[in-house]
């Protein structure tokens, strides 16, 4: 689905199963950044607002990494 025409200011993240979800502002996702506070509008995890680390560098082919807890432990828990 090609969204470049149509205006939208979240995004809204998931596993296959719906188990793990976030979502996240547009602005929040797109941009250039590095072990970065981004913030979360709600999650399964969290029903407020807060911020987690994410991984967003032009170079890196696979980026953005976005989780719902900071990066890092977020790797060994499955909450990627």
């Amino acid at each position: 689905v090609k969204f470049d025409k149509t205006k939208y200011n979240q995004f809204l993240f998931a596993t296959g199963d719906c188990q793990r979800w976030l979502i996240t502002r547009k602005w929040s996702v797109m941009g250039s950044y590095a072990n970065s506070h981004r913030w979360i509008e709600k999650s399964s995890q969290k029903n407020s607002r807060y911020a987690a680390r994410w991984y967003h560098r032009w170079n890196i082919p696979h980026e953005p990494w976005i989780s719902i807890t900071d990066h890092g432990p977020s790797v060994h828990s499955g909450h990627i």
